[in-house]
């Protein structure tokens, strides 16, 4: 019931998004280029690698309403996202009132819901890594091994639904030593840890990489290497100059909010890995393993990862302090969202749609 009444809202505006003209450029429309593209009469090994990422291909490949479509399976995966984000809350025990600030700050943006509706493959894989994230943490902290599994399994999946999964995964891999563990002494525990946690997603690629150097020699047939490499100088250019600008402070934004959620609660082990966090953020956009007309993954990921892996706060100074903290990433979110153009104009559009409704 949660997830339904958490899905309405999203699907209301997926049915107003239909409604405004569509945008070129968005992860969404490349993704209906892409299909549209495939040969579906073949069945070969080298046409199996080239339908990467595979599960957001599927989807699309069987989806018969279009953009609407698309639209509506963000809309539930978003849905289940939040409602794992409501339930991890109530689990740790987090005040009500804190926990609907948390919820409100992470998605009642246009950010969370532009990534949800118009980017299906990034919104896939982070809906994967944060489902993984519950079973990470109970993992990791309760020696939970069915959970563990079930979080491999769930970042291989975020792995295959989009590149900026790959990303998911090495985070979620490196980030699993910085987490309180239930059995701290036990030798070999986070190596073993990283292990579990990582091998579905290095076992599927593998496979796929191994048999590709079988049939064709190459490790991943239509991979564009000599492209990466030649366009990482003018990434690296135009990433530094990013930060130069007000669009590059909001970047940063989100990571000094997990800062100073890490300091209140006493927790400075997160603190790592935030930078972690941001650091290999700076890394996928230089490889160009986000989609250009992405928008909020940054704030998305550092807002999930600071409401699943930092405890709760035990007094209510502390708590009226992390209130503070999520409040400000309301506000930074709103600021965010205006300075990205395909945002404001994805929200242009739906306030025309709403608008043309009203009459």
């Amino acid at each position: 019931m949660l997830r339904l009444a958490l899905a309405v809202p999203m699907v209301f505006f997926a049915l107003l998004d239909q409604l405004s003209p569509a945008i070129d450029g968005t992860p969404n429309a490349d993704l209906m280029i892409a299909v549209r593209a495939i040969d579906w009469s073949r069945g070969d090994a080298q046409w199996l690698a080239e339908l990467y990422p595979h599960i957001s291909m599927l989807i699309a490949s069987a989806n018969p309403l279009g953009r609407l479509g698309l639209s509506l399976v963000g809309a539930i995966a978003a849905a289940f996202l939040l409602q794992k984000v409501a339930e991890i809350l109530a689990q740790r025990a987090i005040p009500v009132s804190t926990g609907v600030i948390l919820v409100i700050a992470l998605a009642a943006n246009p950010l969370f819901v532009y990534f949800a509706l118009e980017n299906l493959p990034g919104f896939l894989a982070i809906t994967f890594f944060g489902l993984a994230l519950a079973d990470l943490v109970r993992f990791v902290n309760w020696g939970n091994t069915e959970s563990g599994f079930r979080a491999g399994i769930l970042i291989m999946l975020a792995a295959l639904s989009d590149p900026s999964g790959i990303l998911f995964a090495v985070i979620a891999v490196l980030a699993s030593p910085f987490l309180r563990h239930g059995r701290a002494h036990a030798p070999g525990l986070r190596a073993a840890n990283m292990l579990v946690i990582g091998f579905p997603t290095v076992g599927a690629f593998a496979t796929i990489a191994m048999l590709n150097v079988a049939f064709f020699n190459a490790p991943w047939p239509g991979l564009d290497l000599l492209s990466i490499v030649t366009t990482f100088p003018e990434r690296a250019v135009g990433l530094l100059a990013l930060y130069t600008t007000p669009d590059g402070w909001l970047l940063i934004a989100p990571v000094a909010s997990a800062w100073l959620v890490a300091l209140i609660v006493r927790r400075p082990a997160a603190i790592p890995v935030s930078i972690i966090v941001f650091l290999l953020l700076n890394v996928g956009f230089v490889l160009g393993m986000f989609h250009p007309g992405a928008a909020g993954i940054t704030f998305t990921l550092l807002t999930l990862l600071a409401i699943t892996l930092i405890p709760a706060a035990r007094t209510r100074v502390t708590n009226a302090l992390v209130d503070l903290v999520a409040v400000l990433q309301i506000v930074i979110a709103w600021t965010a969202a205006l300075e990205r153009d395909v945002v404001v104009e994805w929200m242009l559009g739906i306030a025309a749609a709403s608008l043309a409704l009203l009459g």
